[in-house]
């Protein structure tokens, strides 16, 4: 019984986690604005995402695996993202 409590609340964490970006990918895709998205947050929830993804691997837990490998992607989409529509700035000439 444990382990299978045990194992719904881990799928239920991962699908939870697995929608949080969800709202920002696609509110960035419909506005193309990304000016209040912050890349060092994007770049921490990559290490997060990659360093449990290592964890979830060493101790062979699969929502951890799927949830992490799923948010890791998505937030590499965001920060391609953020990397197009952003708005370059021209040098100016005096």
């Amino acid at each position: 019984m444990t382990s299978v409590l045990t194992q719904s609340f881990g799928y239920l964490g991962a699908g939870c986690l697995t929608i949080t970006l969800l709202p920002q990918i696609y509110l960035t895709l419909k506005t193309k604005e990304v000016e209040n998205l912050s890349f060092v947050f994007l770049c921490l929830q990559e290490l997060t995402c990659i360093l449990f993804l290592i964890y979830g691997i060493l101790l062979f837990e699969i929502p951890l695996i799927i949830a992490n490998s799923i948010v890791g992607t998505q937030g590499l989409f965001l920060i391609f993202l953020k990397k197009k529509y952003e708005k370059k700035e021209l040098p100016q000439i005096i």
